[in-house]
C-alpha cells in the first residue's frame, strides 16, 4: 500500500466532531505525518480521548503541537481522582509504523494528561 499524508489536526476535527465532544481545542496548522494506515492511529486517539474522559467530569483540552523534534498530542484534564489505570501496552505497539509514543503524566488528584508524541 502506497504511503500518503494525514493531517492531524483534520483527524483531530473529524474525530472531535463525531464523538460530538466538549473539548477545549488548540491546534497548530502544518503538523503532518506520512501513513499507510490511519485506522490504528485515530484508535489510539479515541483510546487517549475515552482514558482522559473517565477521569474527569470538565472537558479536556486537545492540543496539537509542532516543533524542530516532532509533533505532539496533548490529552488534559483536571481530575480529583488519583488512582489512574495503567495504559494498555498495545497502545504503544499500535503506534510503533507511525514512528509515536505515548506518554502518561499529571499529578494525581490534580490533573491527567497523555502525550503522543511523533518524531521526525
Amino acid at each position: 500500500m502506497e504511503k500518503g499524508s494525514v493531517d492531524l489536526r483534520d483527524l483531530i476535527l473529524m474525530i472531535n466532531e463525531q464523538k460530538q465532544m466538549n473539548a477545549n481545542l488548540a491546534l497548530e496548522f502544518d503538523c503532518v505525518i506520512e501513513t499507510d494506515d490511519v485506522k490504528p492511529l485515530v484508535k489510539v486517539i479515541n483510546y487517549a480521548i475515552n482514558y482522559v474522559n473517565q477521569l474527569t467530569d470538565q472537558p479536556q483540552q486537545i492540543s496539537l503541537n509542532s516543533t524542530m523534534s516532532g509533533i505532539t498530542i496533548s490529552f488534559t484534564a483536571f481530575t480529583v481522582l488519583s488512582d489512574f489505570s495503567v495504559i494498555s501496552p498495545q497502545v504503544n505497539e499500535a503506534l510503533v509504523p507511525y514512528n509515536a509514543l505515548l506518554e502518561q503524566k499529571g499529578e494525581p488528584g490534580k490533573y491527567i494528561q497523555l502525550l503522543i508524541s511523533f518524531k521526525k
